[in-house]
């Protein structure tokens, strides 16, 4: 006879089957956002156990993170397999995002004592401002509106830097002592520095249509760094902007729109910011004394032997 622990078991697993689906085994490699979080405990030097649990629950956000941004974007593919809800439907997959939400903070909930209500308000904030990125990204889509680069900074800090802040933050409030001081400057420009190199290989690398879809940011009619660009600098130039507005697009009007993005310059101008924001981020790690991380210059040494390669690390969208 099936116990009532049977019986909450098999519904979790029923309930999480949309997270679970997008939650491939040993991606954490692949994925740069995921190895921003393990390149800073470098410095902090939390213990294995409690980065264990920083690891749970950064992993859990971020897959939830994907599930809804793939729902929000109506992206069919994700890691090459077909997107939570085109397999479980909208419905099943938006109680999914509820439930595993919630389900967050038991992996906490031992710790509060510890973290008191740091951790609490913490988490608060940084959802707020992740859903606000997310959201704002949204606006500018459906009102057809190109944002300006301010704009871009605010929606990837919100929906990109937010995030991986859960887990650098937690992993300094369960480290056993104060190591480095906090720097929310370093970790928003890596992360900057990441979603402007998932714009680019978006739409300029054809490994990635083998895991997504080709050139799949202009299906969901997405203002990515590229595509600024190359609209705030041919202003009256609207081909660009009719062509969003067909989405989603067939693969020679896809081609077409690379292509005049290649005309003005855009990939270029996006490769010499990846450049320079690495020196950027190189500098503020000298300045403020912070050791030399070789997790971090492993990122930037694939991002930058990739861009134009057929390689795909998994990013933040």
């Amino acid at each position: 006879m099936a116990t009532k622990s049977d019986h909450q078991s098999q519904d979790e697993e029923i309930l999480s089957r949309p997270i679970i689906h997008v939650s491939q085994p040993g991606s954490e490699n692949r994925n740069l956002w995921k190895r921003v979080t393990h390149s800073y405990n470098f410095w902090i030097k939390c213990p294995k156990d409690a980065q264990k649990i920083v690891a749970d629950f950064s992993n859990t956000a971020y897959d939830i993170f994907i599930v809804v941004d793939d729902l929000v974007d109506e992206t069919k593919l994700r890691r090459g397999i077909s997107s939570a809800h085109e397999v479980y439907g909208v419905p099943l997959t938006v109680q999914a995002v509820v439930y595993m939400a919630c389900k967050l903070s038991h992996i906490l909930t031992p710790y509060l004592e510890k973290m008191k209500h740091v951790a609490v308000d913490h988490f608060i904030h940084m959802g707020i401002q992740s859903f606000t990125g997310q959201g704002l990204e949204i606006y500018f889509r459906d009102i057809q509106k190109c944002p300006t680069f301010d704009d871009y900074r605010t929606i990837v800090r919100g929906k990109c830097s937010h995030p991986v802040m859960w887990g650098i933050q937690l992993l300094k409030l369960l480290a056993k002592k104060e190591t480095i001081e906090f720097n929310f400057g370093v970790v928003d420009k890596l992360c900057y520095f990441l979603q402007i190199y998932n714009d680019y290989i978006n739409l300029h690398n054809t490994k990635y249509a083998t895991v997504r879809v080709f050139c799949d940011d202009l299906d969901e009619g997405k203002f990515s760094y590229p595509v600024i660009h190359a609209i705030r600098s041919h202003p009256n130039d609207r081909r660009l902007l009719d062509l969003l507005k067909k989405r989603p697009l067939d693969t020679e009007n896809k081609k077409l729109f690379v292509d005049i993005m290649e005309g003005f310059g855009s990939f270029e101008h996006t490769r010499n910011a990846l450049e320079d924001l690495k020196k950027e981020i190189r500098a503020d790690m000298d300045r403020k004394k912070m050791e030399k991380n070789p997790l971090i210059e492993r990122i930037f040494q694939d991002v930058f032997s990739n861009l134009d390669n057929e390689i795909y690390f998994d990013g933040c969208d």
